[in-house]
């Protein structure tokens, strides 16, 4: 009789306490992505926790540095809208303009108003986007009347309807007003379609049927473009597409199903 081994108890199986996330980058290691919005706003905290540490210390007075420096906040905001921005960079580069005029006003470099300075500077980036962004587009050569969507808002809200079965291109602006353009009987053209939008202080809708492909392009100046439609089962590889070109000042574009 042999004697037997000692046994020793086999602890339960436990899930590991920190799990490897799955590799993203070529060397197979996990990348991570800094947050420019985030960061900013972490560093803008960071700037006045340390000013007023020294203003304790009786380094320097945290109210006068403010004062005198809170204009690169401006800067820093202008810079972070530009990394991974598709289309336009104007809007930010108004903004860091508008940051180094007050910047310079605020540090006495220019004298006078600081705003006297910022307002003509804004107004001018906004039409020069305005401008380089807009005036080149328009409805295909060729295109059927019935094909083509032309409806202006000036302090009214008007909406049109097609039921076009090519259809190519709309045109749509609203100022102090809004236009609502109904897509949802329609077909496009099978080299799709094209709407461009331009709104300013007030709202574009745009509503279009489920099975369509939408791509957007924006250059929002205090304003927005939002894809509201309901992102369901995948598209067929033949999908409609159809092509939104917008520019909101103070004012937002929207694609949806529904009213």
């Amino acid at each position: 009789m042999q004697p037997s081994s000692p046994t020793h108890p086999v602890p339960p199986a436990r899930g590991p306490l920190f799990r490897r996330l799955p590799p993203s980058g070529e060397d197979g290691r996990q990348q991570h992505r800094l947050d420019p919005g985030r960061a900013l706003f972490g560093l803008a905290i960071l700037a006045v926790g340390v000013l007023y540490a020294l203003d304790s210390l009786s380094v320097l007075d945290a109210g006068s540095a403010i004062d005198r420096w809170w204009p690169v906040a401006v800067i820093g905001l202008g810079i972070s809208q530009i990394p991974g921005r598709r289309g336009s960079i104007i809007g930010p580069v108004v903004v860091i303009g508008a940051g180094v005029l007050l910047l310079l006003a605020t540090t006495n470099v220019l004298q006078g108003d600081a705003w006297s300075y910022v307002w003509p500077v804004v107004i001018v980036g906004i039409g020069v986007t305005i401008l380089l962004g807009r005036t080149r587009v328009g409805a295909p050569a060729g295109a059927a009347a019935d094909d083509v969507v032309t409806a202006t808002g000036i302090f009214s809200g008007p909406d049109v309807r097609t039921t076009s079965q090519r259809f190519r291109h709309a045109s749509l602006t609203a100022v102090f007003g809004g236009v609502t353009l109904d897509l949802r009987d329609a077909r496009l053209d099978p080299a799709g379609a094209a709407v461009t939008a331009t709104v300013a202080f007030g709202g574009i809708h745009i509503l279009v049927p489920r099975g369509w492909r939408i791509t957007m392009r924006s250059t929002p100046i205090f304003g927005g473009m939002k894809d509201k439609t309901e992102r369901g089962a995948e598209l067929a590889a033949d999908a409609p597409t159809l092509r939104v070109d917008g520019l909101a000042l103070f004012g937002d574009v929207e694609v949806k199903h529904h009213k």
